[in-house]
C-alpha cells in the first residue's frame, strides 16, 4: 500500500507530466495522463478539459476503478455541459480507457492517451510504428492499430482497445489518437514523446526509401538498457518546461 507521501509525489508527477506533454506539443485540451496508486484499485488523473499547462498537483483527481467500471460508461457527457467552463472537476470522458487498460494489464502503472498529430496521422495511413532507432525499442515489433475511431466511453470499448494492445507498449487508434502504457509514469510519458518522434522518422524514411526496423536480436539485447534510462529521459524532458522546477509543478 502506498504511503501518503508516495501518493503526494505521484500526484505531483501526474501534474508535471501534463506540463511536459503540453511543452512537447502532444496535447491540447484533449489528452490525459494517469497513474495507478500502488496497492489500491484507484488511479490519479487530470480533470476533463483543464489546461495542461496550468494543472497543479491539487487539481489531480482520484478515481476508484471498481466504482467507475461498475457504471460501464463515462461519468461525464458534453451534452450535459453548458457554457465554456466546467464547474465541477470531473474525470475525462475517456477515463474508461484507462480503467480497462489497468484491469487488463497488472504490469501497467501509467497510461497516456493523446491525439498527437504525426503518430495519429501514421495510424490513419494504416502504417504501424516499428523500432527504427534505439529510442523506439519499446515499440517492437510494431504498434498494433485499433480500427475504430469512436471515443472510448464504455468498459466494453476499453476492453476492445486493451485486447488490441495486448502486451505491447503502444497502440495507434485509427482516426482518433494513440495510447501508451508503462511500468511507471517515467516510461509512459517518455515513450509517448518517442512514439511521436518515431512517427516523424517513419514518414521521412518512407519519403526517401523503405524504413528498416532494427534487428530483433539487437532489440532484445538492448531493450533492458533503454528501459533503465527512462527516468533519465523523463527528468530531461521535465527540465525543459519553463518554471516547472522552480515551482515544483
Amino acid at each position: 500500500m502506498a504511503t501518503q507521501a508516495e501518493v503526494k509525489r505521484l500526484r505531483q508527477q501526474v501534474a508535471d507530466s501534463s506540463h511536459i506533454l503540453f511543452h512537447e506539443g502532444l496535447v491540447d485540451f484533449h489528452g490525459h495522463v494517469s497513474a495507478r496508486i500502488p496497492g489500491t484499485n484507484s488511479i490519479l488523473i487530470k480533470p476533463v478539459l483543464r489546461p495542461h499547462n496550468q494543472i497543479s498537483a491539487k487539481d489531480i483527481l482520484t478515481v476508484d476503478m471498481d466504482e467507475y467500471a461498475s457504471a460501464n460508461r463515462s461519468q461525464w457527457s458534453p451534452d450535459q455541459q453548458r457554457g465554456r467552463v466546467i464547474d465541477a472537476p470531473v474525470p475525462p470522458r475517456e477515463t474508461m480507457l484507462h480503467v480497462a487498460l489497468y484491469q487488463a494489464r497488472p504490469d501497467v502503472a501509467s497510461v497516456v492517451h493523446t491525439h498527437q498529430l504525426v503518430a495519429t496521422s501514421v495510424g490513419v495511413g494504416n502504417v504501424p510504428i516499428k523500432p527504427l532507432y534505439n529510442q523506439a525499442l519499446p515499440f517492437a515489433p510494431e504498434t498494433p492499430i485499433y480500427p475504430d475511431p469512436k471515443l472510448i466511453t464504455t468498459l466494453e470499448d476499453g476492453a476492445a482497445v486493451a485486447a488490441c494492445l495486448g502486451d505491447r507498449t503502444a497502440a495507434l487508434l485509427r482516426g482518433h489518437g494513440v495510447v501508451v502504457v508503462g511500468a511507471s509514469i517515467d516510461h509512459a510519458v517518455t515513450n509517448t514523446i518517442y512514439l511521436e518522434r518515431t512517427a516523424i522518422m517513419t514518414v521521412i524514411a518512407r519519403l526517401v526509401g523503405e524504413p528498416t526496423a532494427l534487428d530483433p536480436a539487437y532489440v532484445e539485447a538492448f531493450a533492458a538498457d533503454w528501459d533503465r534510462r527512462a527516468p533519465h529521459a523523463y527528468e530531461y524532458f521535465r527540465s525543459l518546461v519553463p518554471g516547472l522546477n522552480k515551482r515544483g509543478g
